[in-house]
């Protein structure tokens, strides 16, 4: 088997809570420890004097054992999470007029009594989050996305992309309610971009060298919110270049975003910290930071006393660029026939997927370059985003079958041979959940290509990698076993597997999703326009 980023597990036992002074038990100055924090007290005493109310809140860690638990039996979907690394997310105590809708309770695995991980923001709030940062790595972001809105999809919407052949992503997936019973329940799932992430680049640029440092975030829709928060902060000491805001516009490309509000009928929000990849020798410091992450979690919201509310502007992402790789494209089809001829002969598979003029089905999509799904589009068709992010160029191919003796061969440019990844991820997805179960990162497909350097010019800037159940039947082919993942029916049961979770029509089914991560010497993914597209060839075993 090749090589597999672990699976990190963590009761939410292990999370430590983080909160203020002043309303029980669960806050610090009535019973917890504020060694390591020591602006929390003064800082809730200090906005409470300014006339704000303050609720606690905490960071839990979020991982693939709460997807199956809990995202996937409420929600029907594991929105494609990254299986690199778990998240860290929010967990904030509800205002006593904030709905809850009690379909999305628990949603990102169990919470405390009175608190929720998909909340409302009236437009004087704010979540505030800080701490130390984690150890180096190579990537590190929070992102919030609106989670749901009230609405519903046009029949025209979602007969265009149930019509769309080459679309990777299963309906059932892009167009659904909440709850996902099937019925027009009025209201959709999101999880659409509201903005940038605010990345580990992006707090190097204005602070510093981040990782191991304290780092402050607002989230809010209003300006004027965030200036009495800044200034709170930096009367107890923090510098203002360490204070990172996560502006909610007021409206996109398509129209307003909201409501806003506690009500029923407003749009909610899921907030994630992402922390990715550490450094050599990090790992041990990487996995007790994630197991306790030191970070206070609270919610404000400003008084009428501040004066009006001044709501951002509207949505914009950051520029995207890319060195492009079309120079390349003539290697790449010489790369496809060699590894075709070498399966074809040593390992005697069999395969349609190897001509000049490719089949559509052997071509990954990238959803925001051939679709257009990011999230001022997905709002406006009531259609889930699936957490989309402007952070790497995403590949994804559709679900296919394992259980046959199929072999799945990913050809591409590696991205961060070709300068335009700080790293790259390669993705094993359980299709029947939407769930992320495993990564290979490009440090493994690094000179996966080599063994046909005689061959193929740029070899270097390639990789070559398979999945099937059983790498066997390719050990005589280069960099076997280093250079194929065994898919396993531990890590994706089997079809026929009745017991398993997920939707039984998609059992046994895998999509592979390659990530190509923040291109150096820029804040954001590559521009997938200017990079070549990835091949997934399927070969299959004579009588199966």
């Amino acid at each position: 088997m090749g090589h597999v980023a672990p699976r990190v597990w963590c009761s939410l036992t292990c999370v430590m809570l983080f909160v203020m002074a002043g309303c029980g038990r669960h806050e610090a100055g009535a019973g917890a420890d504020t060694a390591g924090d020591p602006i929390t007290k003064g800082l809730v005493a200090d906005l409470r004097k300014s006339g704000f109310r303050v609720n606690p809140g905490y960071p839990m860690l979020y991982t693939q054992q709460d997807c199956e638990n809990y995202t996937y039996p409420l929600l029907k979907n594991c929105s494609l999470n990254n299986p690199a690394a778990p998240y860290v997310v929010p967990a904030v105590k509800t205002w006593p007029d904030e709905y809850v809708d009690p379909a999305t309770a628990n949603a990102s695995g169990e919470t405390r009594p009175g608190y929720t991980t998909t909340y409302r923001l009236d437009p004087r709030d704010a979540v505030v989050i800080y701490g130390k940062m984690p150890p180096p790595g190579r990537y590190m972001g929070m992102q919030t996305w609106e989670f749901s809105q009230n609405g519903q999809w046009k029949d025209s919407d979602r007969l265009k992309w149930e019509n769309t052949a080459d679309r990777p992503v299963p309906m059932q997936y892009l167009f659904d309610t909440i709850p996902p019973d099937g019925r027009r329940s009025g209201r959709t799932q999101s999880v659409s971009a509201l903005g940038d992430v605010v990345n580990n680049v992006v707090m190097e640029r204005q602070s510093g060298y981040s990782f191991e440092k304290n780092r402050y975030f607002i989230i809010t829709a209003s300006a004027t919110t965030d200036r009495a928060v800044r200034r709170a902060l930096q009367a107890r000491g923090v510098p203002g270049k360490d204070i990172f805001t996560e502006q909610i516009p007021a409206r996109d490309d398509h129209g307003p975003i909201g409501p806003l509000g506690m009500g029923k009928d407003a749009i909610d929000f899921f907030t994630a910290f992402r922390y990715a990849v550490p450094d050599p020798g990090q790992e041990q410091a990487a996995d007790k930071w994630r197991k306790n992450p030191p970070l206070t979690v609270m919610r404000v919201r400003a008084p009428d006393s501040l004066g009006p509310v001044q709501r951002y502007g509207p949505l914009t992402f950051a520029k995207r660029t890319a060195n492009n790789e079309a120079h390349l494209a003539g290697d790449l089809q010489n790369l496809v026939s060699a590894v075709c001829d070498r399966v074809s002969s040593t390992a005697r598979l069999r395969t349609s997927d190897c001509t000049q003029q490719p089949p559509a089905s052997s071509l990954m999509v990238d959803p925001v370059r051939d679709y257009g799904w990011t999230g001022p589009y997905c709002r406006e068709i009531n259609m889930n985003c699936l957490g989309d992010q402007q952070d790497a160029a995403y590949f994804l191919a559709r679900p296919l079958p394992l259980d046959s003796g199929q072999v799945y061969a990913v050809v591409d440019t590696l991205a961060t041979e070709t300068g335009n990844a700080t790293y790259t991820a390669l993705s094993v997805n359980d299709a029947s959940l939407l769930e992320g179960v495993a990564n290979v990162l490009n440090t493994t497909l690094k000179g996966s290509a080599d063994g046909y350097a005689s061959t193929v010019k740029n070899s270097g800037k390639f990789f070559v990698h398979y999945f099937t159940r059983d790498c066997a039947v390719l050990r005589d082919l280069p960099g076997w076993p280093k250079n194929c993942t065994g898919i396993t029916t531990r890590m994706l049961p089997s079809h026929s597997d009745t017991s398993a979770k997920g939707d039984p029509a998609l059992h046994g089914m895998f999509m592979a999703s390659l990530r190509d991560y923040v291109k150096p010497g820029t804040e954001r993914g590559p521009d997938s326009t200017k990079l070549l597209t990835p091949r997934i060839l399927t070969f299959t075993q004579p009588g199966k």
